[in-house]
């Protein structure tokens, strides 16, 4: 089933359950595919939604920085937590990083790049190649420590 429309099923079954939290992030989430839609003229691949998930994760993240930092309550912090739990099952599973420094390892031996001059080329490659499945902070840390 495309993702767009298991995250829109997933919807419905929360306003049957009167699930709010579980409405309204995925409410969100829905209403930022739909704009992104509108904004390109065709429909997101799943690469696209996840990204969209993986922004407002971020943002979340955030948000709970600030409250912890403002002294607001644990059930304020507790909502936004229950909101990344719900945000996480969206997304594809990461490569470990025991995987992603294969991942390198093999890359470099079968292209010969010299990692020193052309970092961002390998980057770019990896990236191409594994898209969301890959951590890109992890990513970039294991290149730079060759």
């Amino acid at each position: 089933m495309y993702m767009f429309d298991l995250l829109k099923e997933h919807l419905k079954d929360a306003m049957r359950a009167k699930d709010v939290i579980k409405r309204d992030i995925l409410r969100f989430i829905v209403s930022q595919i739909k704009n992104k839609q509108i904004d390109s003229k065709e429909d997101l691949d799943e690469e696209s939604i996840v990204k969209i998930i993986k922004k407002e994760i971020k943002q979340i993240h955030e948000t709970i920085d600030a409250l912890k930092k403002n002294g607001s309550s644990e059930d304020e912090i507790s909502d936004e937590e229950k909101k990344i739990a719900i945000l996480w099952v969206y997304l594809p599973e990461m490569l470990s990083e025991e995987q992603t420094r294969k991942i390198v390892q093999d890359t470099i031996e079968s292209t010969w790049i010299d990692v020193s001059q052309k970092r961002w080329q390998l980057i770019w490659m990896i990236m191409k190649e594994y898209g969301s499945s890959i951590d890109w902070a992890l990513l970039n840390t294991i290149i730079s420590n060759l």
